[in-house]
């Protein structure tokens, strides 16, 4: 059997084991959406922002002039950001532990892991929606420059996006306004996210418009839901989404990055980082677990949408 000597690389495993047990059901978008590393501070891609132009003339005509789509470089920051969760142990609960066996001493590290972890994937399940450091769909859906394009000099780099000065209720013309908005754009999307408020809302509505056929075994009752889907998309209830708004999504235009580097370990395709630090007290060890995600949206236009001010 190998016999792990480093302290740290030990715990690393721990929080291979502890990301890997955990229910990703519970973060919907985390757990949907493509994932992918790297090691750059920068994710870089070629982002066409149309523009393309067609003349109707005459064959003998010469042509003069050029108007292909403009391809603009886009980029957004990664690394300078982390969400962390810091931990600390006394040295006496460390030697009771390792004492009482190596099972008893795993348990004490992973609860602490266990917590950490499931304090990052929490916050990290909100950041993707209102994040500024790691970019959210909430910037992308507000239309003002987003992966260093300007939709104000580039106009087909904005999403459809339906507001209000209030809140207003979720209708089936709201919906089919949404489908008409996005099809206008060129765009496509694979499922809605939304609160669970909103998702019990939908429920509401479907039960208003359509008569339902109770197809149970006699003797059972049940006026819930199986599933809930809108033009065969899943509406997807996340409480993480903040509160009176629908995003339609194209998830293959949308990816979750992660930064790695030395001291991390790809866990369910995210890098996480476990290290120690420095303690001023001798009797204490101090541990630091983080990941430096960023959320990309590669055809800014295409790839999400928004429903917003819908009363909960």
């Amino acid at each position: 059997m190998a016999i792990v000597v480093d302290a740290i690389k030990s715990l690393q495993l721990v929080v291979q084991e502890e990301v890997a047990s955990l229910q990703l059901n519970q973060y919907p978008m985390l757990s949907r959406l493509p994932k992918k590393v790297t090691g750059q501070k920068s994710i870089k891609w070629n982002a066409n922002v149309g523009g393309a132009g067609v003349t109707g003339e005459a064959t003998t005509t010469s042509v003069s002039a050029y108007t292909e789509d403009a391809v603009i470089g886009a980029f957004l920051a990664i690394g300078a950001n982390r969400l962390r969760h810091s931990f600390q142990l006394q040295k006496e609960d460390i030697a009771e532990a390792k004492n009482a066996g190596k099972g008893v001493l795993r348990d004490l590290f992973g609860f602490e892991i266990q917590s950490g972890i499931r304090a990052i994937m929490e916050s990290m399940s909100g950041y993707v929606y209102t994040g500024t450091g790691l970019v959210g769909l909430g910037a992308v859906v507000a239309n003002a420059a987003y992966a260093g394009i300007d939709p104000g000099t580039y106009t087909a780099w904005s999403c459809f996006t339906s507001t209000n000065g209030s809140n207003r209720a979720l209708t089936a013309g709201l919906l089919l306004d949404m489908e008409v908005g996005i099809a206008r754009k060129g765009g496509n999307f694979t499922a809605i996210y939304t609160t669970p408020e909103i998702v019990a809302k939908y429920k509401l509505l479907f039960a208003a418009n359509v008569a339902i056929n109770n197809i149970l075994p006699g003797g059972q009752a049940d006026l819930g839901f199986s599933g809930v889907t809108y033009a065969g998309r899943p509406i997807i209830q996340d409480p993480y989404c903040p509160a009176n708004s629908m995003f339609f999504v194209n998830e293959p235009e949308v990816a979750l990055y992660s930064f790695g580097q030395n001291n991390t370990e790809s866990v369910n395709d995210m890098q996480f980082a476990i290290t120690s630090l420095p303690s001023s007290n001798p009797d204490a060890e101090n541990y630091a677990l983080y990941c430096k995600p960023q959320l990309k949206v590669h055809t800014r236009n295409k790839g999400v949408a928004a429903l917003l001010n819908i009363t909960q």
